[in-house]
């Protein structure tokens, strides 16, 4: 399980959303900044259909990342922002307790086999 195909993509899918939401503070940060009319975004379901095409392990993190990133014609707003923000929160803290899962299982396979 350590170093398996799912958990590439697994941390694939992780840094992904990390750096949405460096984008998207990005965006917050810069809302009021003169000439600063494109907001940043990663679109998170094009990142799971490059992992999704290249088979998975063989995917180049960044490579994915980056094909999923793209410069939004609107001007970024609070609003946007924050709720963009908060939408990708919900997707990195699932994703962690699903990675946290996998490690919690492997510690009590690997405990299992002491004895007490």
């Amino acid at each position: 399980m350590l170093y398996s195909d799912e958990e590439k993509i697994l941390n694939t899918l992780i840094n992904a959303a990390s750096d949405r939401q460096k984008m998207l503070a990005h965006n917050l940060t810069n809302i009021h900044t003169p000439g600063y009319d494109q907001r940043q975004d990663l679109d998170f379901s094009t990142v799971v259909r490059n992992i999704k095409h290249s088979g998975g392990a063989k995917t180049d993190i960044n490579r994915a990342i980056e094909n999923a990133s793209y410069a939004d014609e609107q001007k970024p707003s609070f609003e946007t922002e924050m709720s963009a923000m908060f939408e990708n929160q919900l997707k990195y803290i699932l994703l962690t307790r699903i990675n946290g899962h996998i490690y919690q299982h492997m510690e009590e396979a690997t405990q299992s086999g002491r004895g007490s």
